[in-house]
């Protein structure tokens, strides 16, 4: 984990007072050193956490030549092969980590050279010899890389460390709304903007082009995987990402994703002697949302060693202001408090480097959402009764079931695109409208329905949905966020290419099997077969809930009055405050599940206050 930074403004000395400025604010992506370097007017900034190489040399690291540098933040899996590579073409590598291949791969093949990078990384270039920048992104967008195009261009690898405007778009607005975020290429600051994952935006001369060098496994034609190139791939994608100079840990849940990690990094380091620790986060008292017994399992069958990080009501207005503090503005997925909270404890406990189990719902269609198309329509009507009757408290399996249905009745229309935003849905379509004062569709959702043209099922779309925007804006900038604010690195072996490829080259079908939710993520509980207890294997997917509804109605109460009713709140700028009201009222009655909304009120009034004292 590091952070990056530079700017591209006019005199050497405004340049590199920038980039040691946003730099600065970096420091906690990598405390081990900082560093600037200044090329003909292009400032490049690196703050560097020490995984790999520790004791080599840190970033940017420029060519021997001189012609070309590289800030990287992330790591490169293959930097053995490109070293070999360059070196038998004759190209010189500079010393350093793994990163280092970055800036002669670049200058002997351009961006077309980015596509040989396997690994996680974000990436700015200076090419000297036609005064190019190059800001580029890994194949899922696993790390972050934000930019202000200005002039002068200036990049980070978070959007707070950039200079804002303190602008907010009304389809960002309603992109957040509707799914928590807001996807790349925008960000919740008009003048602040992403770059996509799997692509090179490069910069020259006022001028800004496009290179998708990398895209998302397609999704399908195979009906089938064999499970043992699946679990093969699984092994050898472990066993690089334990590349670096300290000992990794697991983040466990108790489901299947997280313990197969653990079970396979546990047969590695057993031939070492070696044992990794395993985090859990728990819900003490909290009925179904409590998944600590379940991790306990998978510690006691696999002989490992657990560490539990309670998380209480009690937390949450610190975690808050952390949250809102991490993401630079309004992030809503409350799973985001669980994830620095678990980050917190493995970063106390003196862990570097965490691996977990993210990427695998996508590629092996874990989600229940995937089986949206198999319902008929009048299932889904129907399940507005089943809704209304049913509890909205997920502490109980009963209320689990309720917010299900819920979900599935909103998802009831014919349009396919905007089914899959609404199984997506943290404020309901119809609650968007009252807040913003009129019906004003996601961006996001405009943006996906490519992916239901029609030529593929809707598993399959919203697979291919996922992969483009609920994975990377969502889920794996929750766990960057959430690690670098303690100087964690988080690694994802799921999205590791091979098993990616391998995952991805199936259709929906073959990791859906039966028709039941245990008959998901069919192909990875196959290849797991003879690693986990039958009870791991065919328990169902549980998410990473926290019981945010249920607090804001008691011991919470007084935070969401703090922020939503009290005196001139910064959200009335912007939404409707009637409407705030009704939604608060609604949530409290327990008309509808509707605390995710609730909360996204309260975090995004909380990220204005942020943004008005800086």
């Amino acid at each position: 984990m590091c952070g990056i930074a530079g700017s591209t403004s006019p005199g050497r000395g405004d340049a590199e007072r920038e980039a040691h400025a946003m730099t600065a604010r970096l420091a906690h992506r990598g405390p081990g050193d900082r560093r600037v370097i200044v090329r003909a007017g292009v400032a490049l900034g690196l703050a560097r956490l020490h995984v790999v190489a520790r004791s080599a040399p840190s970033g940017p690291y420029v060519t021997c030549d001189g012609a070309v540098a590289a800030a990287v933040n992330g790591e490169i899996w293959n930097h053995a092969e490109i070293r070999r590579d360059l070196a038998a073409s004759g190209v010189a590598v500079p010393d350093g980590a793994d990163t280092a291949v970055v800036a002669p791969l670049y200058q002997a093949n351009g961006v077309a050279g980015l596509a040989r990078l396997r690994g996680m990384f974000a990436a700015a270039i200076h090419d000297a010899r036609d005064d190019v920048v190059v800001l580029a992104r890994d194949r899922f967008g696993i790390k972050p890389l934000h930019y202000a195009p200005g002039p002068p261009l200036r990049f980070a690898s978070e959007p707070g460390a950039l200079p804002a405007s303190g602008a907010i778009g009304r389809a960002e607005l309603s992109d957040y709304l509707a799914f928590g975020c807001v996807p790349s290429p925008a960000t919740f600051d008009p003048d602040v903007r992403q770059v996509p994952p799997g692509t090179a935006l490069v910069f020259r001369a006022g001028r800004v082009d496009a290179h998708r060098f990398a895209r998302p496994p397609a999704c399908g034609p195979q009906d089938a995987i064999d499970p043992r190139a699946l679990r093969a791939a699984l092994e050898r994608a472990v066993d690089r990402h334990r590349m670096g100079d300290v000992p990794p840990a697991v983040f466990v849940s108790g489901g299947l994703d997280s313990a197969v990690i653990a079970a396979l990094l546990a047969a590695l380091l057993a031939r070492t002697g070696q044992a990794p620790a395993l985090f859990a986060l728990t819900f003490p008292g909290e009925g179904d949302y409590d998944e600590g017994p379940a991790a306990r399992a998978v510690a006691a069958h696999l002989r490992l060693p657990l560490v539990e990080a309670p998380l209480f009501a009690a937390d949450v207005p610190h975690l808050l202001d952390c949250l809102v503090a991490a993401h630079g503005g309004p992030f809503a997925d409350a799973s985001a408090l669980a994830t620095h909270a678990l980050c917190r404890e493995a970063a106390r406990c003196g862990a570097t480097v965490v691996l977990s189990g993210t990427g695998a719902d996508e590629l092996f269609a874990g989600y229940r959402r995937y089986r949206l198309g198999r319902v008929p329509l009048a299932a889904r009507v129907a399940a507005r009764t089943v809704a209304a009757v049913l509890p909205s408290s997920r502490r109980t399996r009963l209320g689990t079931l309720g917010a299900l249905a819920r979900k599935a009745a909103r998802a009831s229309g014919t349009d396919d695109a905007a089914r899959y935003g609404e199984s997506l849905a943290v404020v309901p379509a119809a609650w968007r409208a009252q807040l913003l004062g009129g019906e004003i569709e996601p961006p996001s959702v405009a943006a996906s329905r490519a992916q239901f043209d029609g030529t593929r099922g809707f598993a399959d779309a919203a697979r291919a949905a996922d992969l483009r925007a609920y994975l990377p804006d969502d889920l794996l900038a929750k766990e960057d966020r959430a690690a670098a604010a303690v100087a964690l690195e988080n690694r994802v072996q799921f999205l590791d290419d091979e098993v990616a490829d391998l995952a991805g080259s199936a259709l929906a079908s073959a990791h859906l099997r039966c028709g039941s939710a245990r008959g998901a993520k069919a192909s990875l509980r196959a290849a797991a077969t003879d690693l986990l207890p039958a009870a791991v294997l065919s328990r169902r997917k549980r998410g990473f809930g926290v019981p945010v509804s249920e607090w804001m109605r008691g011991p919470l109460r007084g935070l969401v009055d703090e922020h939503l009713a009290g005196s001139a709140p910064r959200l009335r700028d912007h939404l409707d405050a009637g409407a705030v009201a009704d939604l608060v009222a609604a949530h409290r009655r327990g008309d509808d599940d509707l605390g995710a909304a609730v909360w996204a009120l309260v975090v995004l009034e909380a990220a204005l206050r942020r943004r008005s004292t800086l």
